[in-house]
């Protein structure tokens, strides 16, 4: 593979800019300071906005855009990082679909940003952790369009479901913290785990955690019966 091909980051099938700026860091992890990468995402305010500030709170220099077509071609170069020294702390307390991917979206967004982020897994939200769990929306119907959702997610918005934003994350060198009584309320094993590294504790590590935080997100708060 030449250079050329591995600066080149094709992420026009998202619409969520953290996933974009993900594929960059990717791309340009073992590049040195100073390299630059095109970059084909949606020709969208939003998210170009979104990549503006990305690149402006952890160091890189948005050079050129080039509309095309509805998408955009954009030159990033890689600079000396920025560290926000800012600390997320994630809160997750339920495995419902509709409850679970707006607080990985936020741990997502802080994780692009060089944020220290804590993810905190508790309740039935430790089942979000299990190789190939599936999340599905709560209710009567959720098992009736719990595929649909997936669809939408996936093939038009480019969203992540649970298993790869925590994949995304883990990558991007999020702190894991599980609940050890919910792992046995919950039926949920070590080997059963997709991050290797993580913190077991309870409520008061996590009031801890909170206390130290700059930023907090909470899931929300519901008791599934395990």
């Amino acid at each position: 593979m030449t250079t050329q091909e591995q600066l080149l980051v094709d992420a026009h099938s998202t619409w969520k800019p953290y996933r974009v700026a993900y594929e960059v860091i990717k791309a340009t992890r073992e590049q040195d300071v100073g390299s630059i990468v095109e970059v084909i995402a949606k020709n969208d305010e939003g998210l170009l906005n979104d990549l503006r500030t990305w690149c402006n709170a952890t160091g890189y220099e948005l050079l050129d855009t080039k509309p095309s077509n509805g998408t955009v071609r954009l030159l990033v170069r890689k600079r000396e990082p920025k560290h926000s020294g800012k600390t997320m702390t994630v809160i997750m307390s339920t495995a419902s679909l509709e409850d679970a991917v707006y607080p990985l979206d936020k741990a997502s967004a802080g994780a692009v940003l060089g944020m220290n982020v804590n993810m905190v897994f508790e309740g039935a939200a430790v089942r979000l952790l299990k190789h190939g769990y599936r999340s599905r929306l709560s209710g009567l119907a959720g098992g009736l369009f719990t595929s649909m959702v997936e669809r939408v997610m996936s093939n038009e918005i480019g969203w992540p479901l649970p298993e790869q934003s925590i994949r995304m994350l883990d990558d991007l060198g999020a702190r894991f913290y599980i609940c050890s009584p919910s792992m046995y309320g919950y039926g949920v094993k070590a080997e059963d785990l997709v991050v290797s590294e993580y913190t077991l504790g309870a409520v008061v590590t996590w009031a801890d955690l909170l206390a130290r935080s700059d930023i907090q997100v909470f899931s929300k708060a519901r008791f599934d019966k395990p």
